[in-house]
Order: structure tokens, then C-alpha cells, then sequence
């Protein structure tokens, strides 16, 4: 029997292994050395116990007992699998592992039976151990999503695109082409996929980008790198062969269903989960954002918000919106007025009014003549004016994920202003 300081002196030694396998892994070391030590912690404790002479357990009491703790680890599994990204369908399937083993381990801690009179006895039992568990396990998973074969086939043997028109039929093709390229295995879709090598195209907006720096990302990957993803792991992650496999009316038909990764309602969001941080907080789109905003920005020539509301922030114009005062309140002159001071400002307020514009003033559509993703860096910038990046406290909270509802409701009410191809 091992005494207790022995335990913790080894469960201290399994937890500095740990720690290097996931250093080595690039795993999260603090998490697996903990899972590791607490596991080794547990198992020296219960063999410092004193060992009790088996007794046998009622039906009622057998249940009771493992009913906690299988419910501990459900929830454990849901929790950890959801954390590190798991699809739903395999947090269900983990769940759905632990109740079986519970009823598993249920049958075997059951009342020791009669001794078996001869052999059928014997192999009549050791079949019912088996079959019973196993019918378990087929009547479980079968509710899982299923492999299905003439599904697969059919991908296979679907004719390749080959002549590109803009519009619906292209976009439809090109999430095709993203899923049969496995792409969501690395990148998130606003809430589906896996982001845990790439970024989520949906929240980062990749649709805001020009055709062909998207085709370049595709076709290039190690070019240019997404912020948060700069570790070796996810700078060698992206294949580099889409420029053989894809014909030119795939990759245009790509791009069509990339250009679609657009929130009206909320700023890009960059950087890997959990830490992630939006376009209000990045240095280096306020640095841009600012070249935008005094008109410096050769990509969109002819826009200069400085004209009307001063490089410096003082207005030049009378009625420009003074970006220095975080009590101003929103104009009253929309009907989609919203009685809130411009510290309060949802970042959807913010977009509306520079791509829709004020009514009767020089605030014109911007949204209708430049692209939006420069729109978006000017309104990073012009917060500055009354809330500094290098006098904040705190960075402004990542938006979560929007649904699929929201996302019908942003094309429902035209709130991208120009159509998605």
C-alpha cells in the first residue's frame, strides 16, 4: 500500500511530464498537466484506502450510486468538448459513451448470480454480457449521424464546375467546393466548422476583402498570415495546392461564397478563440483606418471624412459630427433614429450611418460608392478621437456568433446595402 506523500510526490512528477507533452504537442500544458496529475492524485488515493471485504449492493443502491457520477462526467465531456470545438453531433456521441458505460458497469456490479450447473450455463451468460452492451451501443450511435455511402459517392462522381455565372448558382457551388475541400475542418463559418488552425471567415468578414486578395490567401496561404494564427502549427496548416486542384470557374465560384462572410451589425473580429479582439482594439487597423480617414488611402480615392470632421478631430464643417465628444447623441434626422450617446454606440449604428448616410446633409452613402471594408477601418479610427487605444482599460467585448436567423434578417431588411454577387 503506497502512502500518501509517495502519491503526490508522483502525481507532482506525472504533472511536470504533462506539461511537457503539451508544450511539445502545442497543446495547452496547464490543462493536460492538471488532467494528469489530478488522475494519477485520484488513483494513488484510492490505493491508500483502507480495503473493505466486498459486500454485496442492492439494485437501487447500485444505480444511485453511479448515477452522480456519470452525470459528472456527461456534463464534464459536453463542457470540455464544446470548449476545444468539438461539432455538437460528437459531444452527443461522447455523452452517449458515458451512459452506456454506466449501464455497463450497472450490470456487472449486479448480485452475483447462481453458480452455473454446466457449461451452456456458462456460455449462455457470457453471451447475454455481450449481446446486451452491444445492443445497447447499435440502438445509441444508430440515432447518430450516419456514414452513408451513395452520399459520398455521389460527391465523388459530381461533375466539376466549369463555366462561372455570378449569382445565387455560383455561391451554392462554391460552399460546395468549400465542404468537399474539407475547409471546415479548419475554419469556422460564423458558427459552423473548427477554427482551431484558422480563422473564423465568418466573424473575421473575409467578405469584406477584395476578390483577389482572397484568391491570393486560397492560392498563396503562407503569404500573408491572419492575426492570432502566427504559431507553426497553423502557418502550415492550409494546403498550398488549390491552384492545381481548382479550375478557374471553381475558385471564382469560391470566392463568390466567400464574399458572402459579411455582419452588418458588428466590427471584424480577429485572432484565435478564446483570445480574439475586434478591429476597435488592433493597432495596426487603426494605423489604416487613419489613412482612410484623411484621405490617404489609395484603394479608396476619394474618400476623405477629415473634409467634413477634421484630421484632428475638430470639425470643419458646420454640422459634422464632432467624434471628440463621447456624449454626443445620434442625429435625429433618420427614422432609425436611436436614443443613445456616441460612447454607447452599437457598432451596427456606426455602419449604417456612414454606408446609408443622414438625410439632407453632405453625409452621404458612402456604402454605395466605397468598399465597405475601408468604411469599417475609418469608424475603428474616428472612435479614437474620444476613446484612445493607449487610454483604454479594458479591449470591447467580442459579439458572439450570429444565428442563422440574424443572418436572414440582415439580407431581409438589405442591411449590406450592395448585393452579394
Amino acid at each position: 500500500m503506497k502512502s500518501l506523500p509517495k502519491v503526490l510526490i508522483i502525481s507532482a512528477a506525472v504533472g511536470v511530464f504533462g506539461y511537457g507533452v503539451g508544450v511539445f504537442f502545442s497543446m495547452a500544458p496547464p490543462i493536460m498537466a492538471g488532467a494528469m496529475a489530478g488522475l494519477t492524485l485520484l488513483y494513488g488515493i484510492l490505493l491508500t484506502k483502507q480495503h473493505r471485504a466486498p459486500t454485496e449492493k442492492g439494485f437501487f443502491k447500485n444505480v444511485a450510486t453511479k448515477i452522480p457520477m456519470v452525470t459528472v462526467i456527461a456534463v464534464a465531456l459536453w463542457f470540455g468538448a464544446g470548449y476545444f470545438g468539438f461539432p455538437i453531433w460528437w459531444q452527443i456521441e461522447f455523452v452517449s459513451f458515458s451512459v452506456i458505460g454506466m449501464i455497463f458497469f450497472i450490470i456487472l456490479d449486479l448480485k452475483t448470480l447462481k453458480v452455473e450447473k454446466s457449461a451452456g450455463d456458462s456460455i449462455l451468460r457470457l453471451a447475454f454480457t455481450y449481446a446486451l452492451p452491444s445492443v445497447l451501443f447499435i440502438i445509441i450511435t444508430s440515432q447518430l449521424p450516419q456514414f452513408k455511402p451513395e452520399h459520398e459517392l455521389a460527391k465523388l462522381n459530381k461533375k466539376p464546375v466549369t463555366r462561372f455565372v455570378p449569382g445565387p448558382e455560383a455561391i451554392a457551388a462554391g460552399r460546395e467546393i468549400f465542404e468537399s475541400n474539407k475547409c471546415f475542418n479548419c475554419h469556422k463559418v460564423f458558427w459552423e466548422g473548427n477554427s482551431d488552425r484558422g480563422p473564423n471567415l465568418g466573424t473575421k468578414q473575409i467578405g469584406l476583402y477584395s476578390a483577389d486578395y482572397i484568391k491570393e490567401q486560397i492560392l498563396e496561404p503562407r503569404k500573408i498570415q491572419s492575426p492570432g494564427f502566427e504559431d507553426p502549427k497553423s502557418k502550415k496548416a492550409m494546403p498550398t495546392y488549390y491552384g492545381e486542384d481548382l479550375n478557374e470557374a471553381e475558385l471564382l465560384s469560391l470566392v463568390s461564397y466567400l464574399k458572402t462572410m459579411r455582419d452588418p451589425t458588428h466590427m471584424p473580429v480577429e485572432g484565435k478563440f478564446p483570445d480574439q479582439w475586434t478591429w476597435w482594439d488592433d493597432k495596426k487597423i487603426l494605423e489604416e483606418g487613419k489613412l482612410v480617414f484623411e484621405g490617404k488611402e489609395p484603394a479608396a480615392e476619394g474618400l476623405n471624412c477629415a473634409v467634413c470632421h477634421g484630421a484632428d478631430g475638430i470639425p470643419m464643417m458646420t454640422g459634422a459630427f464632432d467624434f471628440r465628444n463621447p456624449n454626443n447623441p445620434d442625429t435625429d434626422k433618420m427614422p432609425d433614429h436611436m436614443d443613445v450617446t456616441l460612447k454607447d454606440f452599437p457598432d451596427e449604428l456606426y455602419y449604417r450611418r456612414v454606408t446609408r448616410g443622414v438625410d439632407n446633409t453632405p453625409m452621404a452613402p458612402w456604402g454605395l460608392i466605397f468598399e465597405h471594408l475601408y468604411l469599417w477601418k475609418a469608424e475603428a479610427y474616428a472612435r479614437t478621437f474620444h476613446d484612445p487605444l493607449d487610454k483604454r482599460t479594458e479591449k470591447k467585448p467580442v459579439p458572439p456568433i450570429p444565428t442563422k436567423e440574424e443572418i436572414e434578417r440582415w439580407k431581409k431588411e438589405g442591411l449590406f446595402l450592395d448585393p452579394l454577387l
